[in-house]
Parts: structure tokens; C-alpha cells; sequence
């Protein structure tokens, strides 16, 4: 045998025996299953979809060039007639982005350096009010320095008396933008830098010192060299956020066109979704450029000196004039960021703003009377993502980081990336995957799952084979049974159901009888419960539609809204899509098969996968656009990043060593994690939670395509508020988001610190 072909062998071989380790515990290769789905779902299926579109003509009714091969949107950017302006929009979206990284980089590192080195004065405070543009909407900023700055702004036009004619510059253009964009995201690297600047080992800048350096010398060969990754990284990340924002262009960016922008008119204002999709892979090539470099240079250039702590203190800057400088510099920014934000809660609180600044409740009178669907739609959905997102980030965290199988590289990047690519493109995606059941990569999914659920129940290829083909078969044909009619599903009420609840029932006595020990109570229950949910999935949706209707006949005008908003709420958990529930019932029958008696273990197998392919198959698999559950999902892919990190960062601090003594006493994977590892993460877990619910409720360039009527997202109705020409309301609308996430995180604080005691206070959200 050659050597190559001996090494390829060896390879396979071992890449096999890693993952028949992680299959030996069901709960953890369940986990590993699930994550691998979901991120084929919801972040690789939308941008292969958006970079597939972009080449096809849409189906818009009765085109006859439909799905033929187009490179019309491509052929723009050397077409003499659309060139010009094509080439200009690439241009002003590269120079906004390195314009942002730079100065945001230059401000983030300013205010890290102060807050370590120059011992300044009310030092919580002001890293308090500096993590403020982090739990506000995304163009917060940009309405702030419009009510501040522009043509009737406070500053610019009541107090400096400004007057803007043709030729005066105003907060309009690619100068206001980048200033909004700087003051909005400079907190990343501020939080970054500060990160490392604080775990940096005092010993070398100390040796250097005592031997008669300057402290300007020390700095330029000691402390910056170090902290180059860190700036780097900042650099690198602030041009991918600065190109993936939406809001700010929206508002504030004038006759400058970027991409981000012109990709949201392509959808909401032309309807051209070939074209939205063809300038979503233009901004796609830059930002996954930009993503991979960072990504790569972080983790291979990161090797600044550090000890977990620094055995000595931080070298202090005691000149005055270095010192004050700083300090200076800082206090301004803060300044101005409390004058910015002090503006939205004054705007929203004038009847007129430049022009009747008398006092008002109005605005707010209003967006509760308008907005208030919004405002309880959003806060439920980005509370229901939170929990989801940070179980997924830290599962995916623990086998990143304590597994070995192939792939884990590719799982970690790709979990990174669907917070990295802008938000119009996975919006975008959403729409193009989801709009339509993607039979394809439903089958696709529907086969692991199914398949793994087999090798669980069945020894042998062929009897694998033949349990999933002819359960699938026969689930396909309960699904066409009568009892499924049009009004049923609208109502929720399907008398089929009742069938597969039989089945449930019958598979639990099976398992009652065949089954011996103590698993048999588990198993039974659980497949009880199962056909337990099926019967208040059929039953709750009628009685959800009869209390929309009585809340029609409440008095008033908010009490109707609220209880209809209940309504829908309860129905994300107990009316879910069929092929969600079928999906979910053949992962829950994995854990459910490992405990049967063997001589009942095939029956028990087939009428399980039978019920759940029957749901699986029902209706359009997948079709989620316009439910709950897609606004869910989307807003999990884009707090994922923070979630995974902030679990990266604390079992990269926790001894491998505990762990291995918990599965040497014979604990398995599940018990470890939840007994074992769980608590000592759980700070940086709820780290990422808080970030992620505030993540959730600033979130809009995702959203913006998912958002329906029956599913309101605030962001998006304080986008329409500015559009419509209301600030005041947009500023009212902003200010509510805030103190919902300011509640939301004392909230956290205060019920951690009741039941955690001094593990509440090691939370960090600069984690």
C-alpha cells in the first residue's frame, strides 16, 4: 500500500473513531446534530441561496425570462450608462468603512488607555456611559445628532444660528455618517483593547523602566507592539459592523448612497430581489474578506504576555500633561455622548422640536397607543431568542473547545459568520430560503436526523434503510389522511392529530410492557407527554382564536391589543409548525429509544419515526416566513457570535482536569456539562444573555425583511417613524427600548445577586 493512501486511511479512520466517542452519549451527538442543522438552516442555506439568486431572474409573476441566467446586475459595473454610479456606491461603502475603523479604533483605544492607565476619576461611571450606544438602536445616534445638529437642530441652527443654504455642509453626507457610526460602534474596541490592556504583564514595561527608559519609549516598543493584535482585531471588526449597518445610512447618509442601503431600496423599493441579491454578494466579498483576516489574525497573532492576571499593578501614566490629555479627550466624548442621548429623551418630550420646545407626553401617549403591539412583540420575541441563543453558543463553545472531530473549525466559523455578514444579506436570505418550502434541504435535514435516529433503534445497515423508508412511507400517507382541512389549520384544530396522539399512546404501552428498570418510566412518560402536546396543540388553537375575539369586546383601546398579544404569545410555544414538532419528536426519540427493552425496540422505533415523519411531512415543510419562529431564529444567528465567545473565553479558563475527574467517576457528558461545567461558566453565560437580549432588541437590518403585521418589531416602527417625519416619536419609540433593556439588565442583576450571591457580581459583559 503507498504511503498516501496508508495516511488518507489512518485519517478516515480516526476522524470515524472521534465521532463514534462523541455517539456513545446520545445527549451530546444529539447536541452536535442539532447545532450542525441549525446553522445549515439559518446562516448557510440563506447565503447560498442570496449568492445563487443573484445570478437567476425572480419569478415576479409573468416573466418569461424567470429563472434564467442573468449577469445583468454583475454587467452594471462595467456598463458605461450604470458604471459610474456603481462604482461610486463601492467606493463611499470602502471609504465609510475604513474611515469607521479608523477613528473608531483611535477613539476605542484612547478611552481603553484611560480607563487603565490615567486613574481616572469616577471610573465605573464611565465605563457605564460608555457601554450606552451598546443597548440602544442602532441609529439612536443618528436621530440624536439630527435633533442636535441638523438644519433645525439645537446646536447648529438655535443656538449657533445656522443657516443651511445650497453649499453650507450640514450633519447630512458621508461626514455626518461616519461621525454617527464612530460614536455607535467605538465601544467595540474600546471593550476589546481595554480587555487586553488590563491582562497585559506589567514585568517587561517595569524592567524597561527601572533601566532608564522613557515612558514614551516603553510605550512605542513595548505596550503597543503588544496590543497590535488587539487593534488590529478592532480594526478589522469595526469595518465589517460599520459595513453591515443599516439604520444610520437609512437616516443620516444624504446623496451618498452605500450598499447596505441601496441593497434595502432594492427590496422594499423596486421589488427587484435579483438585484437586492446581486449587491448582497458585492457587500458579501469585502465582509467575509475582512471576517476571515480577522478571524485569522486574532487567533494565530494573539500573543500578547498574559497570566491570567498581571502579578504586578498596571503601569500608571503620572505626567500631568499625558494624563490630562487623555482624561480630557475622554471626558469630552462622554460628554457629547450624554448630550446625544439627553437629546432623544428631550426630543421625545417637546411638542414641537426647534420649534415649540414646551414640555409634551404626547409622543409617548402616542407610541404606546400605536406602537404598543411593537413594543410587547419585541420583547417577547428577543426574550424567548435569548436563552435559545445562549444555550446554542455555549453547547457550541464546550464542543469547540472540549471535543475533538472533524469539522470543529468549520462549525466555529460558521457559527462567527452569521453575526459577521451584514444583516440585509441574511434578511434577504431568510426571505429567499424560507418564503417557500426548500424541499431539498428539508430532505437533507429530515435524512440525518432520521437516520441517526435509526442507528439508535437498529443494528445494521439495511434494517437502518428499511426502518427510515418505511416509516417515512407510511408517515407520508397519515399525512394525506382526511381530518386536515384549511379552516382546521388556521384554527389549530386538526382531527388527524388525535390519530398520531394514538399512536403515542400505544408506543408508550409498549414500552411500558417490554421494557424493564428504571428506564422504563422515563420513556413511557416522555412519549405520553408527546401525544399529550399533539392533543393541546389541536385543542389550544381554537380556544387561543376565542379569547382574540373576546378581547374585541374589552373596553378601552390598549386592553384588546394586550390580551390579543397574550394570545399569539402562548401560540409560538403550543401552536408550533407541524415539521418543527416532527423534527423536534424524532430528537426527543433518540434519548427515548436508548432506554427501551430490546425486544421492543423496533416496534417502538417505526411507530415513533412513523409520527414524526407524518408531522414532519405535513404542509410545507419550513415555509417560515411570516411566523414567530423566523424572527426567533434570525435574531439567535446574529447574537450567536457573542454567546459562543463569551462560553470560548470561560472554559478556556476551567482545567480540562475537573471535567476528566467527573467522567472517571462515571458521570456521562450531559451530567458533567450540567453538574460539572455549567456552574463554572454560568457567569459568562449570563454575560451572553444580557448582551444577546440587548442584541435582540436593537436589531434591524436582519429584521426588517421578516417583520409582519401580526409580528411588530420596534426597531422597524422607528425606522417608519423617521421615514414619516416624526423624530419626536422615533425619539419616544427609542427611549422606551432603552429602559425595557436597562429593566431587562437590572432585572438579571438583581435576581443573580439574590440567588447567586457573589457569583451575580462576577458577571462581565465586557466579556
Amino acid at each position: 500500500m503507498k504511503p498516501k493512501t496508508r495516511n488518507l486511511k489512518q485519517n478516515i479512520t480516526r476522524r470515524l473513531k472521534e465521532f463514534q466517542l462523541i455517539g456513545q452519549d446520545h445527549i451530546l451527538s444529539v447536541g452536535l446534530l442539532f447545532i450542525s442543522i441549525f446553522v445549515f438552516l439559518f446562516i448557510i442555506l440563506p447565503l447560498f441561496r442570496v449568492i445563487v439568486q443573484g445570478f437567476f431572474v425572480p419569478d415576479l409573476g409573468n416573466n418569461p425570462d424567470a429563472g434564467q441566467f442573468s449577469l445583468e446586475y454583475f454587467a452594471r459595473y462595467i456598463d458605461p450608462v450604470f458604471r459610474t454610479h456603481s462604482w461610486n456606491v463601492v467606493r463611499d461603502t470602502m471609504k465609510m468603512g475604513m474611515l469607521t475603523a479608523t477613528f473608531g479604533t483611535l477613539l476605542g483605544f484612547i478611552f481603553a488607555y484611560t480607563a487603565t492607565r490615567c486613574n481616572i476619576p469616577f471610573p465605573r461611571l464611565f465605563h457605564v456611559i460608555t457601554l450606552l450606544p451598546t443597548i440602544s438602536p442602532p441609529f439612536a445616534i443618528a436621530i440624536a445628532a439630527i435633533l442636535l445638529f441638523g438644519r433645525n437642530g439645537l446646536i447648529t441652527r438655535q443656538i449657533l444660528g445656522i443657516d443651511f443654504t445650497v453649499g453650507v455642509n450640514d450633519i447630512y453626507g458621508l461626514d455626518g455618517l461616519v461621525f454617527v457610526q464612530v460614536i455607535t460602534f467605538f465601544t467595540v474596541p474600546y471593550l476589546m483593547i481595554r480587555a487586553m490592556m488590563e491582562r497585559l504583564e506589567p514585568a517587561m514595561e517595569e524592567a524597561a523602566l527601572s533601566m532608564g527608559a522613557s515612558k514614551f519609549h516603553i510605550f512605542r516598543t513595548i505596550t503597543l507592539p503588544l496590543l497590535i493584535p488587539g487593534l488590529a482585531g478592532s480594526f478589522l471588526l469595526l469595518f465589517v459592523e460599520s459595513l453591515a449597518d443599516l439604520g444610520n445610512p437609512l437616516l443620516i447618509s444624504g446623496n451618498v448612497t452605500v450598499l447596505s442601503a441601496e441593497i434595502f431600496l432594492a427590496v422594499n423599493g423596486e421589488y427587484n430581489q435579483q438585484k437586492a441579491a446581486a449587491l448582497s454578494l458585492v457587500l458579501l466579498i469585502p465582509t467575509i474578506t475582512i471576517f476571515i483576516l480577522q478571524n485569522y489574525y486574532v487567533k494565530k497573532r494573539s500573543y500578547v504576555s498574559v497570566t491570567g492576571k498581571p502579578t504586578g499593578g498596571q503601569l500608571m501614566v503620572k505626567e500631568p500633561l499625558i494624563r490630562w490629555t487623555f482624561i480630557v479627550i475622554s471626558a469630552l466624548i462622554v460628554l457629547l455622548v450624554l448630550a446625544l442621548y439627553a437629546s432623544i429623551v428631550g426630543g421625545s418630550l417637546t411638542k414641537l422640536w426647534g420649534i415649540d420646545n414646551s414640555f409634551s407626553m404626547q409622543y409617548y401617549v402616542t407610541a404606546f397607543n400605536r406602537g404598543l403591539e411593537a413594543i410587547v412583540d419585541t420583547t417577547f420575541l428577543s426574550a424567548v431568542a435569548t436563552p435559545f441563543a445562549g444555550l446554542i453558543g455555549m453547547l457550541v463553545a464546550f464542543m469547540t473547545i472540549r471535543k475533538n472531530f472533524s469539522g470543529k473549525t468549520a462549525l466555529d466559523f460558521i457559527s462567527n459568520l452569521g453575526g459577521a455578514v451584514p444583516g440585509t444579506i441574511l434578511g434577504i436570505g431568510y426571505i429567499l430560503a424560507f418564503i417557500q418550502a426548500p424541499w431539498w434541504a428539508f430532505w437533507l435535514v429530515y435524512a440525518a436526523l432520521a437516520f441517526y435516529f435509526a442507528s439508535a433503534g437498529v443494528k445494521g445497515a439495511g434494517g437502518r434503510l428499511g426502518l427510515v423508508l418505511g416509516a417515512t412511507i407510511i408517515g407520508y400517507f397519515l399525512s394525506t389522511l382526511p381530518g386536515k382541512t384549511a379552516e382546521g389549520a388556521m384554527l389549530g384544530f386538526e382531527t388527524w392529530l388525535y390519530l398520531l396522539a394514538a399512536i403515542l399512546a400505544l408506543t408508550a404501552g409498549l414500552v411500558w410492557w417490554g421494557t424493564i428498570g428504571k428506564t422504563r418510566r422515563a420513556a413511557t412518560f416522555t412519549l405520553l407527554g408527546m401525544g399529550l402536546f399533539l392533543v393541546i396543540h389541536n385543542l389550544s388553537g381554537p380556544m387561543l382564536t376565542s379569547i382574540v375575539v373576546w378581547s374585541r369586546s374589552l373596553p378601552g383601546t390598549q386592553l384588546p391589543k394586550i390580551v390579543s398579544s397574550i394570545s399569539d404569545h402562548i401560540g409560538v410555544f403550543l401552536q408550533p409548525t407541524p415539521t418543527l414538532m416532527g423534527l423536534t419528536f424524532i430528537m426527543i426519540g433518540v434519548f427515548v429509544i436508548a432506554q427501551v427493552g430490546s425486544r421492543v425496540k423496533l416496534p417502538v422505533s417505526f411507530l415513533l419515526l412513523t409520527t414524526a415523519a407524518a408531522l414532519s411531512l405535513t404542509g410545507e415543510p419550513l415555509a417560515l416566513i411570516g411566523t414567530a419562529y423566523i424572527i426567533i431564529f434570525a435574531y439567535a444567528v446574529r447574537s450567536l457570535p457573542a454567546s459562543v465567545r463569551a462560553g470560548v473565553a470561560a472554559l478556556q479558563q476551567i482545567d480540562p482536569s475537573i471535567e476528566e475527574a467527573s467522567s472517571n467517576l462515571g458521570a456521562n457528558a450531559q451530567y458533567t456539562f450540567r453538574r460539572v461545567t455549567l456552574p463554572l461558566i454560568l457567569p459568562a453565560f449570563i454575560a451572553g444573555l444580557i448582551f444577546s437580549f440587548a442584541r435582540h432588541m436593537t436589531s434591524l437590518s436582519a429584521i426588517i425583511f421578516l417583520s409582519t403585521p401580526k409580528w411588530r418589531i420596534l426597531t422597524v416602527e422607528i425606522l417608519s417613524a423617521v421615514e414619516q417625519g416624526g423624530m419626536s416619536l422615533a425619539a419616544a419609540y427609542s427611549v422606551i427600548l432603552i429602559v425595557i433593556v436597562l429593566i431587562a439588565i437590572g432585572l438579571t442583576y438583581f435576581v443573580l445577586g439574590r440567588t447567586l450571591g457573589s457569583s451575580g457580581e462576577q458577571i462581565d459583559l465586557s466579556v
